[in-house]
């Protein structure tokens, strides 16, 4: 069925899904929050409302279409209602994150130019002592209690002089305009602006319904802001859970099993990081987790230990999924956790991590590292770079010439690739193993090393909890470096652990020229998952180390 906006004209964006699902499910609840111990509901019909109020309200004081919004608000219903809003006005809004830091979010505030500022009172108080978009804001609202800097517009305030039956009649928009602008993590380099297009969102939408069989009605338990959004956007009851999104590692994991039970969640998104501490709590309380239809896990590699721990506490049918792709798309890969656990002995042989086969509408090219995927792929059993393409595929960068330039290839059929950044394999059963990022591979003499293949064939280690393969000295003869992150729990001493990695790679062909095993403290990690490992800075402090 063609979706229509008021008028009757065709209208693109995840925002009228939501419309449509007030249409049909009026009383279903949208969103479930809790507030100082108090659970807060808002039905699909009163979510759809408050987003129509949300954009009279944001218009009655300046935002406009093509407006980028740089938005700062905690997940839960203001943040989808201002989200849908920005949507369905065709103000794109700019979502960073908060854990970029101070100098971090000044520099993507500065790549994106922003016009208008919408976020909590904390936020906004950032903004004016910091600077941040000094020269290009010029509409700012304030989300929640205050107090705000003297120039905000308070959003409650101005949401009570529109009257709740008036719903709002946006523009029609079109799948290319400008949807959003996802900033990446900066967990390998500096952050980029990933433009989102109103078509790439929907057909994200439907590419991650189609791959995990998502139904409408269904109750949702996001650890992820975004697909907390998405699932929405699905039909999906979203339950908030009482979290520092920006550590998820460090989420209490009886919270969220109490909420698993207490409101019949079917599908939870969890990062690895939090997936290895669910598994743990799970493994310690002997605790079997029943009614999961699904989890979903993203962000990095998955863990074979944890995804086997996991899956031995949940019900035979409940099924482990990992998607691969990254903030300029998803899903790209989709594999089960079955397969991943088939796939320990290949991955432990340092083969890398089976993510699966590519998801419907994505075409996936390995190719040579540095090069361009008219040039041909590798084949099958080869190993070289990731390249894709498709409709869930951001097509550029704001603002960003340089990063489009190293990024993003336009081939002869006017089709836009996506260089990954990752280097992979793809198999003869066309299964593609991810081996770790192309910017971190250890150069040495005698060729290249790949980060993750190489550093599974080390976990399996009895007292090492993770390991991180990094390179030191000259960029083309790079020594190879193995920092350890032990195992909490073992009682193995740091000079066993090292003694025995030594003569593990000794035996091994592929790993023989490490000669160096350093241990570590907890490895630092990327701020959006706590799972991606920070190796330029392990690189640093292995360099310090063995000088």
């Amino acid at each position: 069925m063609t979706t229509v906006n008021l008028s009757g004209q065709p209208q693109a964006g995840v925002d009228r899904r939501l419309r449509e699902y007030a249409l049909q499910s009026p009383q279903q609840i949208a969103v479930r929050e809790f507030h100082k111990g108090r659970c807060e509901e808002r039905t699909f019909a009163e979510l759809e409302a408050l987003v129509d109020r949300t954009c009279h309200a944001l218009l009655l004081r300046g935002i406009r279409r093509g407006m980028r919004t740089v938005l700062m608000v905690k997940p839960g219903r203001e943040f989808l209602a201002c989200t849908f809003a920005l949507l369905r006005i065709g103000a794109p809004p700019i979502l960073i994150d908060p854990g970029l830091g101070i100098s971090g979010l000044k520099s993507c505030l500065d790549k994106a130019r922003p016009e208008a500022f919408v976020g909590i009172a904390k936020a906004h108080w950032a903004r004016l002592v910091l600077g941040w978009g000094r020269s290009t804001i010029r509409h700012r609202f304030g989300v929640g209690s205050g107090p705000f800097p003297p120039d905000t517009w308070k959003l409650d305030q101005l949401r009570k002089k529109i009257p709740d039956q008036i719903p709002y009649e946006g523009p029609v928009l079109g799948k290319d305009e400008i949807a959003a602008v996802l900033f990446t993590s900066g967990s390998t380099g500096p952050a980029k602006g990933a433009i989102a297009h109103h078509g790439q969102l929907e057909a994200q939408v439907d590419a991650l319904s189609k791959c995990h069989r998502l139904q409408p009605g269904e109750v949702d338990l996001p650890t992820f802001p975004l697909f907390g959004l998405f699932g929405v956007a699905m039909g999906m009851t979203s339950t908030v859970p009482v979290m520092d999104f920006t550590r998820p590692a460090h989420a209490n994991p009886q919270h969220l099993l109490d909420l698993i039970e207490r409101y019949e969640v079917t599908n939870l998104f969890a990062s690895p990081a939090l997936l290895g501490t669910l598994s743990q709590h799970l493994q310690k309380t002997g605790k079997l987790l029943r009614g999961l239809k699904r989890v979903i896990s993203a962000g990095a590699p998955a863990r074979h230990g944890a995804i086997e721990t996991l899956s031995q506490h949940l019900s035979p049918e409940t099924s482990i999924e990992t998607p691969y792709g990254a903030t300029e798309g998803l899903p790209l890969c989709h594999v089960h956790h079955d397969q991943i656990l088939a796939t320990h002995e290949a991955t432990s042989a340092g083969n890398g991590v089976c993510i699966g086969s590519a998801v419907d509408g994505i075409d996936l090219k390995i190719v040579e590292p540095g090069g361009k995927p008219n040039e041909g792929s590798l084949p099958n059993g080869h190993i070289g770079e990731i390249w894709v393409s498709g409709p869930t595929i951001s097509r550029g960068y704001l603002f960003d010439e340089e990063a489009d330039a190293v990024h993003k290839f336009t081939d002869q059929k006017n089709r836009i690739w996506h260089r990954t950044g990752d280097i992979g394999m793809k198999d003869t059963d066309n299964q593609i193993w991810f081996r770790g990022r192309t910017s971190q591979r250890v150069m040495t003499s005698q060729g290249p090393l790949d980060t993750v293949a190489t550093e599974r064939i080390f976990e399996t280690h009895p007292g090492v909890f993770r390991t991180a393969l990094v390179g030191v000295g000259p960029t083309d003869d790079q020594r190879p470096v193995l920092c350890v992150e032990p195992d909490p729990d073992s009682n193995m001493s740091h000079a066993q652990i090292q003694q025995d990695l030594l003569m593990q790679a000794h035996e091994n062909p592929l790993t023989r020229g490490i000669d160096r095993i350093v241990i570590t403290g907890p490895f630092p990690v990327d701020i959006r998952h706590n799972a991606k490992i920070q190796r330029e800075q392990l690189a640093l402090m292995a360099g310090r180390t063995i000088s």
